[in-house]
């Protein structure tokens, strides 16, 4: 039964809907439990980067647009030279559980192109980087990078220095992004998808909202969709 692709992307969007009531959820419970400590903190989701990104939103789609281009180029060179570490090394490069599924999805294309296109569109490109960046980068990275400025302030740091704001952002990016790349569950595009998950951070923190991430994100997945199509 998990062989089917269409099971298989059905299993992610419930595993992901699940996620995201669980985020939610207990950034609700943190939210609640400070107000009750006397914080004025809000239950509105802007704290977790649904927000509009600086420029508004056709210049953050237009610059995630342009991010996920140079991801994709990135990946190739990085995931290449994985590859070659790997096989030095004695390791297999390749990725079974990704290979499985594609080539589920190809089958699946062959006999009905319309349908399995649609749904790796909506699954791939929309929805999974929609909650992958609403959770890694919005919750994760953005708690972790707000509690790390927090807890300077709280020593006596200036909270609005440059050192302390650099320091509070790579701990946040390093650990989100070790975490996103290693729930991929492969060794050989782990490097690059670290990488990626880094750079999104960044866009994250520079714009101030999730869109330019999750745009980067799904451009990053559509080529796979797009491979998927023209292999088919």
């Amino acid at each position: 039964m998990l062989d089917n692709p269409a099971v298989l992307l059905l299993s992610v969007v419930v595993q992901n809907v699940v996620l995201v009531l669980l985020t939610v959820g207990l950034f609700w419970a943190g939210v609640f439990v400070a107000r009750r400590l006397g914080s004025k903190a809000g239950y509105g989701l802007g704290a977790l980067g649904v927000s509009r990104p600086t420029g508004g939103f056709l210049v953050g789609a237009g610059i995630g647009f342009l991010v996920g281009l140079g991801a994709v180029v990135g990946s190739l060179v990085i995931g290449g030279l994985s590859a070659l570490v790997l096989e030095s090394l004695g390791f297999s490069a390749d990725n079974e559980a990704q290979q499985t599924l594609l080539g589920g999805l190809r089958g699946w294309v062959q006999e009905s192109p319309v349908s399995a296109l649609g749904t790796a569109f909506l699954v791939i490109v929309l929805f999974g980087p929609a909650v992958e960046e609403f959770v890694f980068r919005g919750a994760i990275f953005g708690g972790l990078y707000r509690l790390g400025r927090f807890f300077s302030r709280s020593m006596g740091g200036d909270e609005s220095s440059r050192g302390v704001d650099r320091f509070s952002f790579v701990g946040a990016a390093l650990f989100s992004s070790s975490v996103f790349a290693a729930l991929h569950q492969s060794a050989v595009i782990a490097p690059a998808l670290f990488a990626l998950a880094v750079v999104l951070c960044a866009l994250y923190r520079r714009t101030g909202s999730l869109l330019p991430a999750i745009v980067a994100h799904a451009t990053f997945n559509s080529f796979t969709v797009l491979a998927i199509a023209l292999s088919a």
